[in-house]
């Protein structure tokens, strides 16, 4: 297993920016404030499991690549 520290938040905006969506638009697609998003990405707050999974189908990614897992 790589030991390199991995931030949720960095591959959530990643994830994000390759699906050319703005926070804006992720906000309104899961009906979330837009500050709630930033935080996410900015790894100051942490999103639990069932939005994990919303972020997962939205992105259309698995929750491994969500959280760093090759």
């Amino acid at each position: 297993m790589d030991h390199e520290k991995v931030f949720l938040g960095d591959n959530l905006r990643s994830c994000r920016k390759n699906c050319n969506l703005s926070e804006r638009e992720v906000s309104k697609m899961l009906h979330v404030d837009i500050t709630t998003i930033s935080k996410y990405e900015h790894n100051t707050r942490t999103p639990d499991i069932y939005m994990m999974m919303r972020f997962a189908d939205v992105y259309e990614v698995s929750l491994d690549k969500l959280v760093g897992r090759k």
